[in-house]
């Protein structure tokens, strides 16, 4: 769009070229320099405003703006109060250590995406005053002639006022797989952006041809413009996890006062203690309370999880985000280049009445042939297989990345097409030497190459084109290695094939040959006559081979996947069949009907749908608008331009590292950097396990806490001295259950990980049956360690106290090594290798040596107020304590997993 008076939008592709140049105020000759300073000061650089990159500082501040951080750095003010310095510098030392974790993912994230970025388009060939110069393409202004040609990147919007056979590949920008044809021809004004023919939009690719445009639309008025206002208007969403600990801190942080209050209170009416002994007491139990290991564990599982989907090929930009992975209930995937290999390739050919498939997939050079189940030999199609190859201008080079195709995808389909027959380039070469070609225009639709035959008199022409306009061309036919006139029966047979292939969505292009006799010249009239129709081949972008067992996981996993491409309806839909994405009763929608559809229409049917095809950059994020509105959490995978303000909104936002834009790596959570859809279940696994592993630390964590509070809570109620020390509740917190806890933040993933429904997003980490059984555990934990303080205290013998509070603090540590054995899985009496987690058996042991260290070392013992324990009293402790393993495997009868409790959206596969 261009703004000529600075108040009404002008459109250019409804207007013919002489009008466009004219609204523009420029001609074929350019502007002016004089004019292009004026303009330029009118309407700036023709450059995209990009949000500032938050600095290594504000990126280690973002790290304190959680909840049970700010939990914990209250605890530490109170440890601060109390004098306990040696508690506040621990707790301290966790929150620095959570921090600088989260920034090293956070920065290490910034880096590499600044080391995928690429410039596009840095340079440009405009003519000004009449002649062609190249200037830098951030100085480009509206009325400026740009020059294009194949390999070049469009610099700003334009109106296409010359074409020769101009081909450019918009993927980035519509999804669309195949290039767009260039003309100069007006279309209507209703006319979408992928079917404006007539233009040429910034950052797309010329891949054929060559042609000039005028530009209409620079910087942030360009389409790219448009699309990077809506991601900067978008505000950022918090992660499931992000939202779900928030309110976990919450819980934690009411739960704990009101168990203190209980306990200050109850000891004030019972008057054992003075007000400001019990006053300190309770402080102690407060910062004893808080899961002080809870943020590391939280960090640290984020960290390893983070790490192990970088090894898997999915960079994490913010940590929360490697467990979100694991609660999507719904993927949003792009076709072109994500769920499709964005490699055109041939997988059907008709020669000799024969309809021939072909294996393989991608540019890789290798491939069967078949018909009816047998093979078959390439040399029977050796002339079909010569002139796709030799009619053309692709080129097939292989790198340490794999194969790859430099020009247009369909020729270059028509390349590894002849190379799996057996073509060598080398011999192709040597025996045909290229004459004249005569290019693809979108009016006549065909391209002939004619060529000198080693050792022959005569010329050869070459043609492909498209199949109806190509028969008519044809009056002859090669069927067997002989030539037979073309009757309407058999031209009629071969329209039927064509229309066959292309009803399942393959792109179909007829191939024919003619001997030519030696001319100064050729001409379309002199060679695209009187053909010889050799056959047709179709092609299309196939799916990436490891898709359709990805798509499987995902259904198993209760996760719909949900296309959404600018490409054609009949695509998408031959695609998501050979996926296993698509079957009976689901429904595929254009964009054009959801942008008609109101928001309340679209939320009504959207359970059902499985395609957007034709789908615009607002479209797809009304779409995922209308899922969010639903209860889904939304992941949005996605590479081009148009993906980037819906990657922004989805609550899980993943771009594709290789062909992936810059824009959109910027808005997103995640990258690819394999650009492969199956990582995404690898990711949703890990993203599981790290979410599990979280729910197993804090119930532990929790449930030891609460045993602490209720055992110190009866003692007063019962009249009993104290069972424990301050110094012992905080070494319990500190170390003895908080090591071991982080074990459980490196136990491997469940079996069944991938078998469940994705959990309810509305449902809280700690649900009510979880806090049920944390209360009962505690209370078991309370009565079984005043069991054991009351069978050793003796209320004449004041030397007893400090074996009964010794002999309670023991029972205490061992009932939470118990416990901690028992949190290894979130399902009742699982069989587990207890070897497969070292890192636990490593903090029980360490835990357990502490314990013994406090009790028998000599200048420890009056530090932490202990005694020796004899044999009978380890027997009776052991015994007592090892029902925390038993309570911990019968609680998971009770509790309803949260993995297990999809919505009623989520398990719609």
């Amino acid at each position: 769009m261009f703004q000529p008076s600075g108040a009404l939008l002008v459109t250019f592709h409804d207007v013919s070229a002489e009008k466009a140049l004219s609204l523009l105020a420029t001609s074929r000759a350019g502007l002016s320099e004089s004019e292009v300073n004026a303009r330029l000061s009118k309407y700036g650089y023709n450059e995209l405003r990009k949000e500032g990159r938050a600095s290594p500082v504000l990126l280690f501040i973002g790290q304190f703006r959680n909840f049970l951080i700010l939990l914990l750095v209250a605890a530490t003010a109170i440890s601060l109060f109390l004098r306990e310095f040696i508690e506040a510098g621990a707790m301290l030392s966790i929150i620095l250590l959570s921090a600088v974790l989260g920034f090293v993912q956070e920065f290490r994230a910034e880096r590499a995406i600044e080391a995928l970025e690429k410039i596009s388009a840095p340079t440009a060939r405009v003519v000004r005053n009449g002649q062609a110069v190249k200037v830098a393409a951030r100085e480009l202004v509206p009325g400026d002639i740009i020059l294009l040609e194949a390999g070049d990147v469009v610099p700003a919007d334009s109106r296409v006022i010359e074409s020769v056979s101009l081909q450019i590949d918009e993927s980035s920008l519509t999804g669309e797989s195949l290039p767009s044809a260039k003309v100069t021809a007006v279309f209507k004004p209703e006319t979408s952006i992928a079917d404006q023919e007539n233009m040429a939009f910034m950052g797309t690719v010329v891949t054929y041809g060559k042609g000039r445009a005028v530009v209409t639309s620079t910087g942030m008025s360009t389409e790219f413009g448009r699309i990077a206002s809506s991601i900067q208007a978008t505000p950022d969403t918090k992660t499931p996890l992000q939202a779900k600990f928030e309110q976990m801190a919450r819980q934690i942080g009411a739960a704990v006062l009101v168990l203190v209050f209980f306990v200050f209170v109850g000891g004030l009416l019972q008057g054992e203690l003075s007000f400001a002994k019990l006053f300190v007491f309770a402080l102690s139990l407060v910062v004893a309370t808080v899961p002080s290991a809870l943020p590391a564990i939280v960090t640290i599982s984020l960290a390893l999880g983070a790490k192990t989907l970088a090894a898997r090929n999915m960079i994490i930009k913010k940590l929360p985000a490697a467990e979100s992975l694991g609660s999507v209930t719904i993927i949003c995937s792009d076709k072109t280049g994500t769920i499709t290999r964005n490699e055109m390739t041939v997988t059907r050919i008709f020669a000799d009445d024969t309809v021939i498939s072909v294996s393989g997939s991608g540019y890789d050079p290798t491939g069967r042939f078949s018909a009816s189940g047998r093979e078959l030999d390439p040399k029977d199609i050796e002339l079909l297989l010569r002139i796709g190859f030799l009619c053309n201008n692709a080129k097939l080079s292989k790198t340490d990345a794999g194969w790859n195709v430099v020009g247009d995808p369909t020729e270059g389909s028509l390349v590894v097409l002849a190379r799996k027959g057996g073509l060598s380039e080398e011999s192709l070469v040597e025996g045909y030497s290229p004459v004249q070609e005569l290019p693809f225009d979108s009016e006549r639709k065909m391209m002939s190459v004619v060529y000198k035959v080693k050792g022959a008199r005569d010329m050869v022409a070459y043609v492909k084109g498209a199949p109806d306009v190509l028969l008519r061309s044809c009056d002859k036919v090669l069927r067997n290695g002989k030539v037979y006139r073309l009757d309407a029966k058999e031209r009629q047979r071969i329209l039927e094939t064509n229309d066959a292939f292309a009803g399942g969505a393959l792109r179909v292009l007829g191939l024919a040959y003619r001997e030519l006799p030696l001319m100064a010249e050729y001409s379309v009239d002199s060679v695209e006559a009187n053909l010889v129709f050799v056959g047709l081949v179709g092609m299309i972008d196939p799916p990436r081979e490891e898709v359709r067992a990805a798509v499987s996981q995902c259904h198993e996993a209760g996760i719909r996947v949900m296309v959404i491409t600018g490409d054609h309806a009949l695509t998408a839909k031959a695609v998501a069949r050979q996926i296993g994405l698509f079957s009976e009763g689901d429904l595929i929608l254009t964009g054009e009907k959801v942008e008609r559809m109101s928001e309340h229409e679209l939320a009504k049917i959207i359970d059902s749908v499985r395609i957007i095809a034709r789908a615009l950059p607002i479209q797809k994020s009304k779409v995922v608008d209308a899922l969010k509105s639903k209860g889904y959490v939304v992941a949005m995978t996605g590479d081009g331009v148009n993906d980037a303000p819906a990657l922004k909104k989805a609550d899980i936002g993943i771009a594709m590292g290789i062909t992936g834009t810059d824009v959109a790596k910027e808005v997103s959570k995640g990258i690819l950097a394999d650009d492969n859809f199956a990582t995404i279940v690898n990711a949703v696994a890990e993203g599981r396990n790290i979410y599990d592993k979280m729910i197993k630390s804090t119930r532990y964590l929790l449930s030891c806490n609460v045993g602490e509070i209720i055992t110190v809570f009866f003692a007063i109620m019962l009249r009993l001295p104290l069972p424990l020390v301050p110094l012992q509740i905080l070494l319990m917190n500190l170390v003895t259950d908080g090591v071991p806890a982080l074990g459980l933040g490196v136990e491997p993933a469940e079996g069944d990980v991938m078998k469940r429904p994705p959990r309810n997003p509305k449902e809280k980490p700690i649900t009510g049956s979880s806090l049920l059984m944390i209360i009962l555990f505690g209370i078991v934990m309370g009565a079984g360690t005043l069991f054991i303080f009351n069978f050793y205290y003796d209320q004449n013998n004041a030397s007893s106290l400090r074996l009964a509070q010794t002999a309670a603090f023991t029972t205490l540590v061992l009932f939470e090594m118990f416990a901690v054995l028992g949190s290894r899985s979130l399902s009742p009496f699982r069989k587990l290798n207890p070897f497969t987690n070292k890192w636990l058996l490593g903090g029980v042991a360490l835990s357990v040596l502490i314990q013994v260290a406090v009790v028998y070392v000599p200048f420890l013992q009056p530090v932490f107020s202990t005694v020796p324990l004899g044999l009978g009293e380890w027997v009776r402790i052991l015994i007592v304590s090892s029902l925390g393993f038993v309570l911990m495997e019968l609680g998971k009868f009770f509790i309803t997993q949260p993995n297990n409790h999809a919505s009623a959206a989520s398990i719609s596969i």
